[in-house]
């Protein structure tokens, strides 16, 4: 019995060790940040003013991203890796996928990144 569990035990300690290699890196919660606040203060100070603004989703830097249609800089860049999620969502994000206002493009954002 004793030599059962202490086997179990160490499959398990392997498992972990094992995974703990090959799973995507957290972002500290330090490092995380509210992404409706940081849109908002970005897109008032780096967006020219429009009464139609549109927005899209895309890779940046390895990393999804929210830009404003027309700018190349993003508004705002997640911590979340794009290589993370499923397959069909990468080809989307390759090609943006579109927000057309504020309200959808943060939804897109807690969407992909939370």
């Amino acid at each position: 019995m004793k030599n059962l569990l202490l086997i179990t035990g160490s499959i398990l300690l392997l498992c972990i060790l094992i995974t703990s290699f090959y799973a995507p890196p957290v972002p500290e919660a330090a490092e995380q940040s509210e992404p409706q606040a940081e849109i908002r203060e970005l897109s008032e100070q780096e967006q020219p003013s429009s009464s139609a603004k549109h927005y899209y989703l895309a890779e940046y830097d390895k990393k999804i991203a929210a830009f404003a249609q027309g700018q190349e800089k993003p508004i705002y860049i997640s911590d979340v890796y794009v290589s993370t999620l499923p397959k069909a969502d990468i080809a989307l994000m390759k090609k943006g996928i579109p927000a057309d206002s504020e309200k959808e493009l943060k939804r897109l954002i807690e969407d992909y990144c939370s």
